[in-house]
């Protein structure tokens, strides 16, 4: 079960200047109950999309059946943002080396990176699946035609075999396409957005591919959904979204340090950045008004980046919230037993484990970060399995979302990442952009400002 320890979020703890103190939360306690109603009220009317993906357990089942039948050992996920960052994400927190199943991510149109990339795959081995939510992904529909040319030129008629889509049910030209190439095509329901799209079939398909059990999955996410829906003090999500609301807002920390006390959970907070800073950095709120909210998510690997970052964090500006995930059990905790016990620096470690230096490290960091009234607060997980990682998912999905209540912004768009994709569109000549031509011209004509 998914616990969330905000002690060293406490003005008891970090100080009043930085910290919040504990009458906040009881207030918020009894001054919430709009918040989950606002969020029912949401998801009643379709607009929380991903708060009913777990309990689609027709697609999961559909998704399961379609990769029983296809042992391929590579799987390439061809998409972009949250296309390519759920699936890598899953992967790293429950893949093995040993599965004989391997997933290549191809999410960004770096020509040596797509070449290379290819090198390493062979044709016959890989099942290729297709991500874009909007069908007409400028990266996803290039990087698409180029792996498209390369399986067929290696396996002529045979490479249909060898895709599968996942794109919107009704609208884009890549359902077009995999209807006319007669491609097995899953769906992302209209109203769940890219970001938010790691249960659907974007997340699930490449997961039950690599021979992960993705009922598990939704389980873990069915009791972070209810769990999510309960009272305040019962309500991790909505208690952490308090959290980094407040110390926003009213501590000025601008930043969030995501800090994974778990190689498993890298890739995972890559693809928390993209819902956290997509999804709450905005201009204007729901009234109209400019506001420029946002936190800037940046993300530390414990134990690598004690090494790394740690001095920033301890001693440089306090402008920063730290959020730690840690792991109470390890598959294996590796005992530290070797013939080096006359050294000083390694008698101390003999017949230690790493798992107990690993949790030491991370509570020496938790400590020196409280110490020096930096604000952090710790996500505690079980284990590593499906079931968790489905609950940490849904987890940080209702987070944001509660997040986005009390900014009172919208979460679930993104109008800066739109004008990027327009521009692009006008820049590669494609019909129907040449209002942005003008914008365009007029930065080609400024002078360079260059240094050789």
């Amino acid at each position: 079960m998914l616990e969330l320890d905000y002690t060293n979020i406490l003005d008891t703890a970090v100080g009043a200047a930085h910290g919040i103190p504990k009458i906040a939360f009881e207030k918020m306690d009894s001054s919430s109950k709009h918040l989950i109603a606002d969020l029912e009220t949401a998801r009643a009317a379709g607009n929380l999309g991903f708060a009913d993906v777990p309990f689609d357990d027709e697609t999961t089942l559909a998704v399961a059946r379609f990769a029983k039948d296809r042992a391929f050992p590579a799987v390439l996920v061809i998409g972009i943002g949250g296309s390519a960052l759920g699936p890598a994400a899953l992967d790293a927190a429950l893949g093995r080396p040993n599965s004989g199943k391997r997933l290549v991510v191809l999410d960004n149109i770096d020509p040596d990176f797509v070449r290379d990339t290819l090198d390493t795959l062979v044709p016959e081995d890989t099942i290729v699946n297709v991500i874009a939510k909007s069908g007409v992904t400028a990266e996803t529909m290039s990087t698409f035609g180029v792996v498209h040319r390369w399986m067929t030129g290696a396996l002529g008629g045979r490479a249909k075999e060898h895709f599968a889509v996942t794109t919107d049910p009704e609208k884009g030209d890549l359902l077009q396409i995999a209807r006319q190439e007669k491609y097995p095509v899953f769906a992302i329901p209209p109203n769940v957005g890219g970001r938010f799209s790691v249960l659907t079939p974007v997340g699930t398909l490449p997961a039950a591919l690599l021979g992960l059990n993705v009922h598990e999955l939704m389980e873990g996410a069915k009791r972070a959904a209810i769990q999510s829906q309960k009272p305040f003090l019962e309500n991790p999500a909505m208690a952490a979204a308090f959290i980094q609301f407040v110390l926003e807002r009213d501590r000025q920390k601008k930043m969030l340090v995501l800090f994974p006390y778990s190689q498993a959970l890298w890739k995972f907070a890559f693809w928390f950045k993209q819902l956290w800073g997509e999804s709450l950095g905005k201009k204007v709120d729901r009234r109209g008004r400019d506001v420029y909210y946002g936190q800037t998510p940046t993300a530390a690997l414990g134990v690598t980046d004690q090494h790394s970052q740690l001095q920033l964090f301890i001693e440089g500006p306090n402008d920063k919230s730290f959020l730690l995930w840690a792991v109470r059990e390890f598959r294996d905790p590796v005992s530290i037993e070797h013939a080096f016990a006359t050294f000083d620096s390694m008698a101390y470690l003999q017949n230690k484990t790493m798992a107990e230096l690993f949790q030491a490290e991370r509570q020496a960091t938790e400590i020196a970060l409280t110490e020096a009234s930096r604000p952090n607060a710790t996500v505690w997980m079980d284990r590593i399995n499906e079931d968790s990682m489905g609950e940490l998912f849904m987890f940080s999905q209702y987070l944001t979302a509660y997040a986005g209540e009390l900014y009172d912004i919208n979460a679930f768009d993104q109008p800066g990442v739109e004008y990027g994709k327009k521009l692009t569109f006008a820049l590669m000549g494609r019909d129907g952009f040449s209002e942005y031509n003008r914008k365009i011209d007029d930065i080609r004509k400024r002078d360079r400002a260059v240094i050789k």
